[in-house]
């Protein structure tokens, strides 16, 4: 019987067909649709086996004091694509009664995820939204292992702004560590960003989110490539998406050959 709040998901290709399991432990829940191969005018291919699974949580966000650990693996030749159904809420203290995997002075949010050579993970959930007065805590661990390929997108907003909440939150922890497999074991990633200060609305007052994508590996070489060349394009002024929208200041470092952060 799986821990309260834990959840797996391994994807690989055995005899040609792709493998996806998934189990998870309420409150997480864990719903993994089937995803079809592309097919070309050609004939031919994708060259990876897709597979897609969203990562939930029973309410519609968590509760206080929750404690959510989600691990998987990517083997050779699929592609695993990690979305959530709409922005994780992150629900204040008192807000409901006490969670059912116990009560703690925080919500915590861990993922371990391995991606192997000749494989691509794609996490990109819908942004982290703190309510008024909660405390968050997130930490992604991911290894890469050589030819492996990770798009991981982690951001977050100010809160619930049609209520008017604009950085009410009291502490938000975000944590993402990227390893490399070889040719030893080292960190080569380690990125984190907090955020506990009761003067956060006045210091951040013209700030909606806070965004940071990785995008490394061979599978999206060409994809940092044209982050690297917008970059290049901006780098003087912010990018402005739209005449109509706010501008969004972007930065861009390099990681190696095949893959940036920004």
């Amino acid at each position: 019987m799986p821990a309260p709040g834990t959840g797996t998901i391994d994807c690989q290709v055995l005899a040609g067909r792709l493998q996806h399991t998934a189990s998870s432990a309420y409150p997480l829940k864990i719903i993994s649709p089937q995803a079809a191969r592309t097919t070309f005018a050609d004939g031919s291919q994708t060259a990876l086996h897709p597979a897609v699974s969203y990562v939930l949580s029973y309410g519609g966000g968590l509760v206080h004091g929750d404690r959510i650990h989600v691990r998987a693996a990517v083997h050779a030749q699929c592609a695993l694509l990690l979305l959530t159904q709409g922005s994780t809420k992150v629900f204040r203290k008192g807000a409901r009664t006490a969670s059912s995997n116990g009560t703690g002075d925080q919500t915590v949010q861990t993922m371990e995820l391995s991606v192997h050579q000749d494989a691509l993970l794609c996490l990109l959930p819908d942004p982290v939204t703190c309510f008024a007065g909660s405390r968050y805590h997130q930490r992604q661990a991911v290894d890469v292992h050589p030819g492996g390929s990770l798009l991981l997108l982690d951001w977050m907003t100010s809160g619930r702004m049609s209520r008017g909440e604009r950085w009410q939150l009291d502490k938000y922890l975000s944590v993402n560590l990227v390893t490399a497999t070889a040719p030893t074991r080292r960190l080569a990633i380690r990125d984190a960003l907090l955020l506990e200060d009761p003067g956060l609305r006045t210091r951040l007052h013209a700030i909606d989110a806070f965004a940071l994508l990785f995008v490394l590996g061979p599978h999206l070489t060409a994809v940092a490539q044209r982050f690297r060349q917008d970059h290049r394009e901006h780098r003087i002024r912010p990018f402005r998406a739209t005449p109509k929208h706010a501008s969004v200041e972007w930065s861009v470092s390099e990681v190696s050959e095949h893959g940036i952060c920004g």
